[in-house]
Formats: structure tokens, sequence, C-alpha cells
């Protein structure tokens, strides 16, 4: 993910995709499609792949990138959320899909296309409608959140799932509004007014965008739902490799695999987490909170 562009660069693309590593004409899962960037390395090194990704701008992306991929049937998109990885898969063995992998990959980040879409209401920037559902076939948006939430659960959310100091003023004051917060717009002006400066070289509503969707998406449930599939999906001595750029997602990470380690399944690849390295942070500066995590089915 570059800087001041809508460009996505996948964080930990060389690493992922090297300590799968890639045999040719295995196949391997991408739970996080995304812009495609994982999948198309897997690809480019003989390898095969079910993507999945729960947006259908994702996927509607990737059906035309990798048109003759999809033709070849080296590469099948499942629109669905990666909770729904061991349903999918049962699903495509009647076209050739087998039942265990050669390896599993998670990049638990968000991409810049999502994140700089002002209509899908991720971005701070302009004034898209307050929505943020990674999948639009969910229910509940961002704005109904804000809501429905009392200040209390409001502050906590801003808390657990963003980190924000000043939770508690924000809720308050969201809360206390005289019209109701539908708009990116008013949430990033009203987070402004309440904090007043920048934090850094965060936008001060960062931290608040960043809980309303983890929230809006389950994302953390997800990750709990999604890793113990990932694994009964592997084959032995394979691997499961884990992006994060959340504390929350990391910890699910750390627990699933320290979990496993201490019941035989498998090892971990190193106790502490990988981390980006000072030419990629430079270069893709969303890079600089990401952690990578991984573990070898026994």
């Amino acid at each position: 993910m570059q800087n001041k562009t809508k460009e996505h660069v996948s964080v930990f693309l060389n690493e992922l995709v090297s300590l799968l590593p890639v045999i040719k004409d295995s196949w391997y899962i991408d739970a996080t499609l995304g812009s495609g960037g994982h999948t198309q390395e897997i690809l480019s090194q003989g390898g095969k792949v079910v993507a999945f990704d729960w947006d259908d701008a994702a996927i509607n992306r990737a059906k035309t990138q990798f048109s003759s991929e999809l033709n070849g049937k080296r590469l099948f998109l499942v629109h669905e959320p990666f909770s729904k990885l061991k349903e999918a898969v049962k699903f495509l063995q009647n076209q050739g899909i087998p039942s265990l992998f050669s390896g599993v990959i998670f990049d638990f980040g968000t991409s810049t296309e999502q994140l700089m879409s002002e209509e899908r209401g991720f971005s701070f920037r302009g004034s898209g409608v307050l929505d943020m559902r990674m999948d639009v076939r969910l229910a509940v948006m961002a704005k109904d959140i804000i809501a429905a939430v009392p200040a209390k659960q409001l502050a906590q959310l801003f808390r657990d799932f963003g980190g924000e100091l000043e939770a508690d003023r924000i809720a308050k004051a969201i809360k206390s509004s005289p019209e109701p917060i539908e708009t990116t717009k008013q949430l990033a002006d009203l987070v402004i007014s309440v904090k007043h400066k920048k934090a850094g070289s965060l936008h001060p509503a960062t931290k608040v965008f960043q809980a309303l969707r983890i929230a809006v998406n389950s994302e953390l449930t997800e990750i709990q739902l999604a890793l113990p599939q990932a694994l009964s999906l592997l084959l032995p001595g394979s691997k499961l490799l884990c992006a994060s750029f959340h504390e929350g997602e990391d910890r699910l990470a750390k627990h699933y695999f320290q979990i496993w380690e201490e019941q035989g399944k498998g090892t971990r690849l190193s106790k502490k987490p990988m981390m980006p390295s000072d030419d990629e942070i430079i270069s893709n500066p969303r890079s600089r909170s990401a952690k990578l995590r991984g573990f070898i089915k026994k």
C-alpha cells in the first residue's frame, strides 16, 4: 500500500510467498484476495489458488485481472468471508479442487482501494455515507452502530478495536450531536473538534474509523472462526501464514499458534512475529504496523 496513491501494494509479498514455498501445480488458499498481489505471485511461480474475498469489488477486479487463469482452472474465486473456508472447499471438490492444501495465507489488512473509497465510507477524506461494510450483503452499517449503541459501549468499542485514548469524549460528542452522524465527513469533523490536533502522522479520526470498520465486519470473530478451519485444510508439513495490522488480529494468531503447538499439532515458525524491513516501511508506509506469524502443521 503506497502513500498518496490508490494502488494497493501487498505487505510481506515476498516473505509470505517464499515462506510457503510454492510447489509447481500444488494448490494454495489465499484467504484474503484483496488486490490479488499474493495470488498473482503464487500463480507466477506455478502454483494454483483458491482465493476468497467477501468484497464483490475485489472479486470483480480479479475476474478481469486473472481471466486466463480462471479459464485454465488454475484459480477459483470464492465470494465469501474466510469464515466459510471449509464449506467452500467442500463445494469446489466436484471441480477438481483437493481437500487439503500446500499452504494457506491470510493478509488481514484493508486494501488501499477500500480505504480510499469515499462512497463506501471507509475514508475520512471526502463525504460518503458512513457504511464500512466489506460485504454489502451485511445488514448493519457504521452509521447504524453510531445511532444504536449507547455512549458507554461506543467508547469501549473505540478503545478495544482502535486503541483510541479519547474514546469517552468522542462517544459523548457523537451521542450529543444535534443531528445524526451519517457521513464520513460528519464523523471526521466531530473527532477533529474533540481532539483539536493530529496525533503524530495519523489523521485524528484514524482509530475511530478503524474501530468502526472492525465492528461492522466482525473482523476479529471472522479470524477466530477461520484459523482452525485453515489448519484443518493443510497438508502435513505445510504452512499457515498470517499478516496482521492490528493488535487484536496479531493477538489471535499468536494465541492459536501457541495453543496448537502445545497440543502437538505443529510448530510456530518463531515465537516472535516477523516485522517489515526498513526498506518496505519507507516504500510502503502503511506496512509500519504489520506483523507476520507462521505455523507448520505436523
